[in-house]
């Protein structure tokens, strides 16, 4: 991650950057991201095109004017329906723009203030990075829990940019190129060949290549260390999921699923997933990325515990 250096920084900028509704404003900033994310995740998956039409209401499907449209605030003050219809609006939708402006004001917090108050410089091209970065694992996140798709339009630009971050200015994200290629490799190369295990011994998709393209995308930003904490820690909590829904005999719904896949009868077909729980991978892959993203000394630290 950024290490802190003492450097002069203007004072005008200091003082801006530092003033008490600066996090205010870097809250709203990923706010605003996160209504583009929502956009993201109905669209995208269906090929649909992100800019035209303009938000509309998915009962009447009259546009949504400006004014009904603001993150967060519209949404409270209409209830989560629509003005016109009154149809409801998925609470997503919130979630979705809460955890965005959340997200947005850590990574503030994280590599613009706190260098600021250890003498450093303001870490802003780190904060807007790691921002696009966690705004593609929010929209992954929801993605494959709805469709199981991780959209290559999300993460393979997003991968790029994390490599050619980590040539140019490998100080921004602490990785530098070779390991950024090497971890990246890796986590798409572990996904390929446990895919292909299943596949010739087992006849079962237990593993699609996104979840692979993703390990590539967070081995881009986080290295060889977030490479194997995303692939660990997302395999443990993947489990404390799994399991129980082995247990119970519980399998994801299909519905939404034939939208974007069609008929495919690998979709339906009995025993398919790792041990035959229906569950998507990628979520927590994405949440063990969010995790090393948020707290990456508490992580480096845990690490160093278990293998010193």
């Amino acid at each position: 991650m950024q290490e802190v250096m003492p450097v002069d920084v203007d004072p005008r900028l200091v003082m801006l950057l530092m003033s008490a509704w600066a996090p205010a404003l870097a809250f709203l900033f990923g706010a605003l991201w996160g209504s583009f994310a929502n956009v993201v995740i109905y669209r995208v998956p269906r090929d649909l095109s992100v800019v035209r039409p303009g938000s509309h209401c998915p009962g009447c499907e009259a546009p949504i004017a400006w004014y009904d449209n603001i993150p967060i605030l519209s949404y409270l003050l209409l209830r989560g329906a629509c003005r016109r219809c009154g149809a409801k609006i998925s609470l997503r939708y919130l979630v979705v723009e809460m955890l965005a402006g959340v997200m947005s004001f850590a990574l503030y917090m994280q590599h613009v203030l706190r260098p600021l108050v250890a003498g450093g410089g303001p870490g802003i091209a780190a904060w807007l990075l790691w921002l696009v970065f966690g705004l593609a694992l929010l929209i992954v996140t929801y993605t494959d829990i709805d469709l199981w798709v991780i959209p290559n339009e999300v993460v393979l630009p997003v991968a790029a940019l994390g490599f050619i971050v980590a040539g140019v200015a490998p100080q921004v994200l602490g990785v530098g190129l070779v390991e950024a290629l090497v971890a990246g490799s890796a986590g798409y190369l572990l996904i390929a060949g446990l895919r292909w295990v299943y596949l010739r011994w087992r006849g079962l998709e237990a593993l699609g290549l996104g979840d692979g393209k993703l390990l590539l995308m967070i081995g881009a930003f986080c290295g060889a260390q977030g490479l194997l904490w995303a692939i660990a820690a997302g395999a443990i909590q993947g489990l404390l999921v799994a399991v129980p829904l082995l247990i119970l005999g519980k399998r994801l719904a299909t519905s939404d699923l034939q939208e974007v896949h069609g008929d495919d009868p690998e979709l339906g077909a009995d025993g398919e997933g790792v041990m035959g729980a229906r569950v998507p991978f990628g979520p927590f892959l994405a949440i063990a990325a969010f995790e090393y993203m948020l707290i990456p000394e508490q992580i480096a630290a845990l690490v160093a515990l278990v293998a010193p």
